[in-house]
């Protein structure tokens, strides 16, 4: 299949070019260039953007669910339902997030996940996995049960491992707790990509779990303790070391856009990845959810547990792209690249993800000047269009 998008202002998203074309063939990007660069071929179907911003497609690395639906939802269409409410959002890429559950129960949970996956792979926006926990400290458990973490050994994760057949992509762990260093070596050796959450870890500890494969922070500030300046931990660590990516939700409530601002000079466009940790009160009316087998309440975007506790968020991709251009001043350019390209090179699928050029997969999102999402396309095929 052969069409063309014209008319645009392409985002790749190291530069702009104006009044853009892009070619798709066959679910991959065949030509870019301005409107002389190239002839649009007349014998194929045109789509005129009418002057809208052309990206890549959003990948979100860090999603629990969206539009009334879960990923640890035991009803058989909650995944596709997900998926389809992220693609009307923007994402053509994610990690389904599953939280820590008594053993079958989470068990049976990465199991479905990784089943949709291989069934959709290569056609799908669910990637993977993203398990926060099940080896988190109980003193920052955030909304999840403490009572459902388990203990850090290595039959526990072989238990996890072979449920998720190869599509467990990400794993949260606090790198303090005893026995989790042969979990992260095993899970770094079977390429799990190792991130700090949950954590009361010290610089020590975080400088060591550096060492055993951990690469990434999961939702920067949250869940961690506050930076001290006499007792450094999982925060001045992220700041510090660039071999720690930090992800960020980019709502304006989990982190203050001058904080985000802050974490931007130091990280700079490369060292940030957008998340969403969206749960299933994403896109729904303001009421009450279930989220972790608690009731959670949701008013004026923030999701939250009775007592307080944020819950997740009800974010999308798009809206976090938005904050970050408009809240903390950052160029499009960069902000785009926070969202798509970044959570590609996470995952090791900066070859064919993450960005607008020859050769690479035609993952690409459609949007106006108010951020709204008008089409979007996954492997050349227009999987949402407004």
């Amino acid at each position: 299949m052969r069409y063309a998008l014209t008319n645009m202002d392409v985002v790749t998203p190291f530069r702009h070019v104006e009044r853009g074309i892009v070619l798709i063939e066959d679910g991959i990007i065949a030509g870019i260039g301005g409107p002389h660069d190239f002839p649009v071929p007349s014998d194929i179907p045109v789509y005129d953007l009418e002057g809208k911003i052309l990206a890549p497609g959003f990948i979100d690395l860090l999603v629990h669910g969206g539009g009334g639906y879960g990923f640890a939802d035991t009803d058989p269409e909650a995944v596709g339902k997900v998926s389809d409410y992220f693609f009307a959002n923007g994402t053509t890429g994610f990690c389904a997030a599953l939280y820590s559950k008594p053993e079958a129960e989470m068990v049976a949970d990465v199991e479905r996940i990784a089943a949709f996956a291989e069934r959709t792979k290569g056609k799908g926006n669910v990637w993977g996995i993203h398990l926060e926990g099940p080896f988190i400290n109980p003193e920052l458990h955030g909304a999840m049960k403490k009572e459902y973490l388990w203990k850090a050994n290595l039959e526990g994760w072989n238990q996890l491992q072979a449920a998720g057949r190869g599509f467990i992509r990400l794993m949260t762990i606090a790198p303090e707790l005893d026995g989790i260093a042969d979990i992260m070596r095993a899970a770094a050796r079977a390429g799990v990509v190792l991130s700090i959450g949950h954590s009361t870890a010290t610089y020590e500890e975080v400088l060591f779990a550096i060492d055993n494969g951990v690469a990434h922070v999961t939702h920067m500030f949250n869940a961690m303790r506050p930076f001290h300046h006499r007792k450094p931990g999982v925060v001045l660590s992220a700041l510090l070391h660039n071999e720690l990516k930090i992800e960020l939700i980019a709502d304006g409530i989990h982190v203050h856009p001058a904080v985000m601002k802050l974490i931007y000079q130091v990280k700079g466009s490369g060292g940030i990845i957008l998340v969403t940790d969206a749960i299933r009160a994403s896109g729904m009316p303001e009421g009450e959810y279930v989220f972790m087998d608690q009731k959670i309440l949701m008013k004026d975007r923030r999701a939250y547990l009775p007592d307080g506790t944020l819950a997740g968020s009800t974010l999308t991709m798009n809206q976090a792209v938005k904050t970050m251009v408009q809240q903390v001043d950052v160029p499009l350019t960069d902000a785009v690249r926070m969202a798509s390209l970044n959570g590609a090179k996470v995952l090791g699928l900066e070859h064919q993800k993450g960005i607008i050029a020859v050769g690479k997969d035609a993952d690409l999102v459609v949007f106006d000047k108010d951020f709204e999402v008008h089409m979007t396309i996954c492997e050349g095929e227009v999987r949402y269009r407004r």
